[in-house]
């Protein structure tokens, strides 16, 4: 019965997530619409528990039916409407090398949960701490957001906590191996959905180039394994900038629509998400004003309102103080903007950690071998998320400037991972741009 509920846990959400994908945008291939509902449907699903957290609903049998409705509810939406385009729904086998590359990766994945069960460094200080929280189904569930050390962020959004919290309660209790199935959902869903990309909009040989040194990084499996948000981050980021692509090759407004909601979701993952979400919501108006489509830049900003109300109203309600905010205001962080020493400790650290941990990625140094072109069709996308790129990196740096902490301590503990939240994003972007793999004709 356990294995069967927590069956049912997983399936549902996403469930709702495909048909909520599918319902926004019905021409979108079902390879994409698969990958699409992981971070759409586990997001929504996430944010469902945290609502009726709130409401002080503690009966989890009524939450169950409620979100097997909600998945019905889309479901019957969805089917109802025109049939689905059934030509859309096929797949191709992918190269042996390529499997056997995923057991080598799961192989490694496995080991390190096995050793870390309940998470490793934030995983297990930070996530599933308040994920025990929320599980507890009483009214102290919000010293979640009262938790005494700096280090707790307290501050931090919750879809870790209650996604698991969720997964435990369908289990019937503290069960760590629903957080590795959750954690190996979103570590190959990102493997996968770099690969489905890159397929579709460069070439199969160098997806599977790519994907292959990602497959099988250590820092990327580690991190996967870690039971961090990170990863999952990682896949919200790179599902909306695909969408991006998505929009410029079918000019389906629907389309980025769906990256709006995607990112928007990121919000709700961690606080880099924030940051993100704002820079693909200004990017993308901005570049509609430079285009004159008023009309659309004004529609996008509308539905974004919704997303950026919500963030507000969360921070109001954990009332957590933000350290970086703190800092500014109370330490005056500011001064440090003018500090040459904290840059040059930045750069110093990331050359470092290049040659460190993310080395065996210089490999795809060769894919450049032929040099570069920028074809016509991709020209716009790769722009506009280029400068998203370019501006998350500024925002990055801007918050190891701005910091309250010792440059030094912080850089080491978080550069890694911050590298892993947008570095599928640089793995897909970057060879669009590569001579080398010949386009598919069709996309």
């Amino acid at each position: 019965m356990i294995i069967l509920s927590l069956i049912a846990a997983f399936l549902i959400a996403f469930a709702t997530g495909y048909f909520i994908v599918s319902l926004i945008d019905r021409e979108l291939e079902l390879r994409f619409r698969l990958l699409f509902a992981i971070p759409v449907g586990y997001g929504i699903h996430s944010i469902l528990y945290f609502v009726y957290q709130c409401l002080n609903i503690y009966n989890f049998k009524d939450f169950q039916w409620l979100e097997l409705i909600v998945a019905l509810i889309f479901a019957i939406i969805y089917y109802n409407q025109d049939r689905p385009d059934m030509s859309k729904h096929n797949f191709k086998k992918l190269s042996n090398w390529f499997y056997v590359a995923n057991l080598y990766a799961f192989m490694i994945f496995l080991k390190y949960f096995v050793n870390n069960p309940m998470g490793s460094w934030d995983g297990f200080r930070i996530w599933n701490t308040k994920a025990e929280f929320l599980f507890l189904q009483n009214p102290l569930w919000k010293n979640v957001f009262t938790l005494p050390h700096f280090m707790s962020h307290c501050d931090y959004p919750l879809f870790l906590p209650s996604s698991m919290a969720r997964l435990w309660h369908y289990a019937g209790y503290q069960n760590f191996w629903t957080n590795m199935i959750f954690g190996l959902i979103f570590t190959f869903g990102l493997v996968y959905l770099l690969y489905q990309a890159l397929s579709y909009f460069k070439s199969e040989k160098v997806a599977i180039a790519v994907c292959t040194v990602f497959m099988i990084s250590d820092i990327f499996l580690v991190n996967g394994a870690s039971q961090c948000a990170d990863i999952p981050l990682a896949m919200y980021f790179l599902c909306s900038i695909i969408c991006l692509f998505f929009y410029f090759k079918s000019k389906r407004f629907t389309t980025l629509l769906l990256g709006l909601l995607i990112a928007g979701l990121s919000v709700w993952v961690k606080n880099e998400g924030m940051m993100f979400f704002a820079i693909y919501v200004l990017t993308i108006i901005s570049g509609f004003i430079s285009e004159k489509k008023y009309k659309k830049s004004l529609i996008f900003a509308l539905y974004s309102l919704p997303f950026f109300a919500c963030a507000f109203l969360y921070k109001k309600f954990s009332g957590a103080p933000n350290d970086l905010i703190y800092g500014f205001f109370e330490i005056k962080s500011y001064a440090f903007a003018f500090d040459l020493h904290r840059y040059a400790v930045i750069l110093k650290t990331f050359i470092s950690m290049v040659f460190d941990k993310f080395v065996l990625f210089l490999a795809l140094v060769l894919l450049c071998v032929k040099g570069f072109k920028l074809r016509d069709k991709i020209k716009k996308p790769f722009i506009v998320s280029a400068i998203i790129f370019i501006l998350m990196i500024a925002g990055y740096v801007a918050v190891y400037v701005l910091a309250p902490h010792d440059i030094n301590w912080l850089v080491e503990n978080s550069m890694d991972r911050l590298i892993l939240q947008i570095l599928p994003v640089f793995l897909f972007i970057f060879p669009t741009t590569l001579r080398i793999g010949k386009p598919d004709s069709i996309n």
